[in-house]
């Protein structure tokens, strides 16, 4: 049995609820070998491409011989995924002896599919691919999967995986399935002659793109973020547009010109004072449970797990928002990673759904959407799933609530303030959808904890220098603020990490002065976007706290003082300082 025969047999038994999809039904008259790709509809709806090769390995005299893929015939299939907006895999089998892998430490070349996404817009005949396997010789080690990146290797390859699918004769499904969820293999983001473009859209390129971009960082770091700022700069409109920029033109989410699918606003009003608004009540007068817009949202996100989806509380702190708000920011911090993917602990328990009555005599009291929503909470609870973003807006001024140190810990704060008023004739004013969406992964935080992230590929090497630094930054901020009560803890200094995370991955730095910028960066964006919003209070309170942090600044932060986040900070600190001395009390606000 050959590798295409083995990874059919393999899909076909461990997941007999994918349906396989005739290429007719999406194009008429493909000219690629149907019988090495297929087409299926999986678990979710979506519909993926997959391709079958052989590899052959070669140089049988070699610690650790080359493998290489002919990949001619994978062109036109990849073009056919890009066209079409697809997913795509191109999975084989070793099928030659043990003893030819021999530079792989316990790995049996038969249980492992490998399944790799090269650069196929500008492929030759044949692709070697030794660098993968140097790769796995070094860190597979016992583990049953393993996903790269493309800075782990220099061959051009994007992404390689090894995935552990068992014998014939006991197959293991979940590793399989792990992969298919996580993988998030799209040619037309991915190849070199489809990068992403925003030219069909009014956003601005400095305030969305994938790399560079404060609201995408902040997002990526934890899925809670405020904009604030006076009223009219457009901060409930920014949701929207990082609505629109991440959702599929060929989705049915993308049906309304007016507002994307996964967009939903909430208006919040001065009387919230408890979560009814937000996670419904269950009503003795109706004898049923009243479901909100928003668990239909939350619901809608879930139902849709490749796609981010976007809540906009519009003047979020119009009402205080510890207390309407306090299911979420407290299983917000439940989040944990398991096998590749983030969960949470439940908004709302399935067990308190158990007693609630479906029907009122014979009439049933949910019908559509609701009865869905409520079926899915009686048998799985209503979590945060991990493509959901939450993004408040805020205004400070007399008909608002100040917001208490819990909320501030939890989110992260960015400031728009309408400076930049030119700009809103550089471009139509319009919100369309893109040609290409941004992918989830671009937002979908890809750790929860500061210690996963440490053995994360691209961070490991410069561990120690991390675990040295992070720390010793803080303790200087908290050395400054040991007379008041914005000390930080924990909290930031794992989302300090997280952040840091994200820097390296984007930058890939290749020496320990280069980690250590991207440390002051990190450290100035907390200081910026969840130390400083912490921070008010008079004279009494702050002395020249305010001063010093401008100070220590401007003292220790040479490696950056180019940066634009350096300048803002140093601004900001001037800022508050002048306010203190000249109106006796300084806020962030």
């Amino acid at each position: 049995m050959d590798s295409t025969q083995r990874i059919k047999q393999f899909i076909n038994n461990a997941f007999p609820e994918w349906t396989k999809v005739n290429f007719s039904d999406i194009e008429e008259g493909i000219d690629f070998k149907e019988n090495l790709s297929e087409l299926y509809r999986i678990d979710n709806d979506e519909i993926i491409l997959i391709s079958y090769t052989n590899i052959s390995i070669t140089g049988s005299d070699r610690p650790k011989p080359q493998l290489r893929v002919f990949l001619d015939e994978y062109k036109k299939p990849f073009d056919f995924a890009k066209k079409h907006q697809l997913r795509y895999y191109l999975f084989s089998i070793f099928t030659k002896d043990d003893e030819m892998a021999r530079g792989l430490n316990n790995f049996n070349p038969k249980e492992f599919i490998i399944s790799i996404e090269t650069n196929l817009d500008s492929e030759g005949s044949r692709r070697d691919l030794r660098s993968i396997y140097d790769y796995a010789n070094e860190k597979i080690g016992n583990r049953k999967f393993l996903k790269c990146s493309r800075n782990d290797y220099k061959a051009d390859i994007n992404q390689a995986s090894f995935i552990y699918i068992g014998t014939p004769d006991n197959p293991y499904k979940e590793m399989f399935n792990n992969f298919i969820n996580i993988f998030d293999s799209r040619p037309y983001l991915n190849s070199s002659t489809s990068s992403y473009n925003l030219s069909t859209s009014a956003v601005s390129l400095d305030d969305i793109s994938i790399s560079n971009n404060p609201y995408l960082r902040a997002l990526k770091t934890k899925p809670f973020l405020l904009l604030a700022g006076i009223s009219g700069t457009g901060k409930s409109r920014k949701v929207k547009e990082l609505a629109y920029m991440t959702c599929p033109i060929t989705s049915d989410l993308a049906d309304d010109p007016t507002s994307p699918g996964n967009y939903c606003l909430i208006e919040v009003k001065p009387n919230w004072h408890d979560s009814t608004e937000l996670l419904g009540y269950y009503s003795n007068l109706s004898g049923k449970y009243d479901i909100t817009p928003f668990m239909k949202f939350v619901y809608k996100a879930t139902r849709n797990s490749n796609i981010p989806f976007f809540v906009c509380l519009d003047e979020m702190n119009l009402a205080p928002v510890e207390q309407y708000f306090a299911e979420y920011l407290s299983v917000l911090e439940t989040r944990v990673l398991k096998n590749g993917k983030i969960e949470s602990a439940e908004l709302l328990k399935k067990e308190l759904f158990e007693n609630y009555p479906t029907h009122k005599g014979d009439n049933p009291l949910y019908e559509g959407t609701e009865l869905e929503v409520f079926n899915h909470i009686r048998e799985n609870g209503l979590r945060l799933p991990e493509n959901l973003f939450i993004v408040g807006t805020v205004n400070m001024d007399d008909t608002t609530h100040q917001f208490s140190r819990k909320v501030i810990d939890r989110a992260f704060t960015i400031e728009m303030n309408g400076d930049k008023l030119p700009s809103m004739f550089e471009a139509e004013d319009t919100l369309v959808y893109p040609e290409t969406a941004i992918p989830l992964n671009a937002l979908k935080p890809e750790y929860v904890q500061a210690s996963d992230a440490l053995q994360s590929i691209n961070i490991s090497p410069f561990r120690e220098l991390v675990i040295e630094n992070v720390p010793t930054h803080l303790n200087s901020i908290n050395e400054i603020l040991k007379d008041t009560p914005f000390k930080v803890s924990f909290r930031v200094q794992n989302e300090l990490v997280l952040y840091l995370s994200t820097l390296i991955n984007e930058h890939n730095p290749q020496s320990n002065d280069e980690v250590k910028s991207l440390i002051e960066e990190a450290t100035l964006v907390i200081l910026l976007e969840k130390i400083l919003p912490r921070v008010q209070g008079d004279e009494k309170l702050l002395g020249d706290t305010l001063e010093d942090l401008k100070e220590h600044v401007e003292t220790n932060f040479n490696v950056c003082k180019e940066n634009a986040t350096y300048k803002e900070v140093v601004e900001k600190l001037r800022q508050m300082d002048q306010r203190l001395k000249s109106t006796y009390f300084a806020n962030f606000f």
